[in-house]
């Protein structure tokens, strides 16, 4: 077998692997961006979460303050 048809032999195959690894490295980088995406989601849900208890808080004072002036008529 010459040189020449063990290297066009071997294309086929080189071809699939390199391939292949090329879609790892998407797979790679997709994963990357989940976990990304996961931190930023926990990062908002957090901040949405205290934002949510400050909001009832203040409904609360607002409620008592109103009540507080209802009872003073």
């Amino acid at each position: 077998m010459s040189s020449t048809q063990f290297v066009m032999s071997m294309f086929p195959i080189c071809s699939a692997v390199f391939f292949a690894g090329y879609q790892v490295n998407r797979i790679d980088e997709l994963f990357t961006k989940a976990q990304a995406s996961e931190a930023e989601h926990l990062g908002t849900r957090e901040i949405i979460y205290d934002i949510h208890g400050k909001v009832t808080s203040i409904e609360k004072d607002l409620k008592y303050m109103q009540a507080s002036l209802t009872k003073d008529r």
